[in-house]
């Protein structure tokens, strides 16, 4: 082979080398780009949220004030009383507790924060307290828990919250669904964000017990219907009333037998009724709510099916002789399918045999846009008319918006996610159920002000004493004026707060 050729094939070899390293390092970086690419665009961006969620830690914008010793006072509930929600506030020490602790730390941080320290005086009940402490101009006190069912009377001796500066009642961590309810003529006269566990610890559900859905019910997955919007009020009917069984066969519906559903009398109605987004009253022209269930025609549709129920065989078993009286408790020894209950009701479930469920109130068709639970029966906030906000305004609200804040964001996690899901909540598609529910708490007139006030002594009490939908357009009417009368006094005390 002469030399000319040797040169051409050394160059032809060098070329294919060269292609070959070429084509090698553009795979190469082609694969590389591939794998970046399996964990950017949409993931990388899911991916960078997340980490930039961990990395930045959630503020509540308020300035590090010095208050040089400030004491804030508080007068709150003990547990003698109030044994259906969580309304503690404070935590003397650490016990091990993953709530206890959590007060704990939030009530520490709070105070090296901002150099103040916190009292607390618990009591059975407050509402002698505030009136006597206020009308005598006892200024000890900057926050009142109160029962919410006695906001009424006590509006007299609030002050309207809107003159304090640094409260952003618009964001989430202040339930803004329950907290703007309390705003009257552009007054805000109480709070309903989350300083205690009270207003999450209450909202209402429906707890279901699996074995016997599987059993005598079947069919399609609850939880299913409940992300299909497809758990709606004649969903729950369907269901309900064909669960009853006489189990022991001996032709008489007694505790002994199976139920469709277990709960009070007291709440029934109210808690469907804000289930679907109706009510016992809507509002007037001028804002004020107007009792006319007996005109709203669907509001008194779900009233009449939810009367006439009563009357079916294996529906519902209830004892008591008023509305007030203590009701058997069928669901917890497996004697009812559904059960109304709260977040501090599935807590103490926990010990229940048999495994549970829990979903949302049902809907009133599939086209309703959201899930709504209804929490009554709990402690709000007010802050008395006997501070002096030029002196202590800042300081009152740098410290309830930076509780609040640290309650959504660091102690309702540890309730909800740890002492309901792993120990009360029987599956994770329970928790997710949770979700839902916290997330769909919403307070009203009817349930928050004028249901213990007025309703559970006018018309709840006779539709129980009838039991029949026969008679619910009178029990109405004979009811009216009362109700009526009630929300006139109720806005007249309004407008006189300064």
């Amino acid at each position: 082979m002469n030399k000319n050729n040797k040169t051409i094939r050394k160059s032809i070899l060098f070329l294919l080398i060269s292609t070959l390293l070429l084509f090698t390092l553009l795979s190469c970086s082609n694969n590389t780009k591939e794998k970046q690419n399996a964990n950017s665009g949409t993931d990388s961006k899911t991916d960078t949220a997340e980490n930039t969620a961990e990395t930045t830690k959630l503020t509540d914008g308020l300035p590090n004030t010095d208050m040089q010793g400030y004491v804030f006072n508080i007068f709150n509930f003990d547990n003698t009383w109030f044994t259906w929600a969580n309304t503690r506030i404070l935590a003397e020490e650490e016990n091990g507790d993953i709530v206890n602790d959590a007060l704990y730390k939030r009530e520490r941080q709070i105070e090296d924060r901002f150099n103040c320290s916190f009292k607390t005086n618990e009591v059975n009940d407050t509402t002698d307290y505030i009136k006597r402490n206020v009308s005598a101009g006892d200024n000890t006190y900057q926050l009142y828990s109160i029962y919410d069912q006695n906001f009424g009377v006590l509006v007299p001796y609030m002050l309207d919250c809107n003159t304090l500066p640094y409260l952003k009642l618009g964001e989430k961590y202040w339930n803004p669904d329950a907290t703007s309810i309390y705003n009257f003529s552009g007054k805000q006269l109480a709070l309903a964000g989350n300083i205690s566990l009270s207003v999450v610890s209450t909202a209402t559900c429906i707890v279901f017990n699996k074995k016997i859905y599987q059993q005598y019910v079947g069919g399609d997955s609850l939880y299913d219907c409940v992300r299909n919007n497809q758990w709606t009020i004649d969903k729950y009917f369907q269901i309900a009333e064909s669960a009853g069984k006489d189990l022991n066969g001996d032709g008489q519906w007694t505790a002994d037998d199976l139920y469709g559903i277990n709960s009070n009398f007291k709440g029934l109605i109210g808690v469907f009724l804000k289930g679907v987004g109706m009510g016992f009253t809507t509002p007037g022209d001028d804002g004020v709510p107007v009792f006319n269930l007996a005109q709203n025609e669907s509001a008194l549709n779900l009233v009449t099916k939810l009367m006439d129920a009563l009357s079916i065989p294996g529906y519902y078993y209830n004892t008591a002789t008023t509305v007030y009286d203590a009701t058997p408790d069928m669901f917890t020894p497996g004697h009812a399918l559904f059960s109304i209950a709260s977040g501090n009701g599935i807590d103490v479930l926990r010990a229940m045999p048999d495994d549970i469920g829990i979903i949302p109130l049902p809907k009133l068709s599939e086209t309703q846009d959201r899930y709504y639970a209804t929490s009554f029966g709990n402690t709000i906030w007010v802050v008395p008319k006997t501070v002096d906000v030029s002196s202590e305004g800042d300081n009152i609200g740098m410290i309830l918006e930076a509780m609040s804040f640290s309650g959504y964001y660091d102690i309702i996690p540890q309730y909800k996610e740890i002492v309901l899901k792993t120990k009360s909540a029987r599956d994770d598609e329970s928790a997710d159920m949770l979700d839902i529910i916290f997330n769909s708490v919403k307070f009203d007139f009817d349930m928050n002000v004028l249901f213990d006030a007025e309703l559970q002594t006018t018309i709840l009490p006779a539709m129980w004493k009838d039991k029949t939908s026969g008679n619910l357009v009178s029990i109405c009417e004979k009811n009216t004026a009362a109700i009526t009368n009630y929300i006139t006094k109720f806005y007249k005390a309004v407008d006189a707060v300064e």
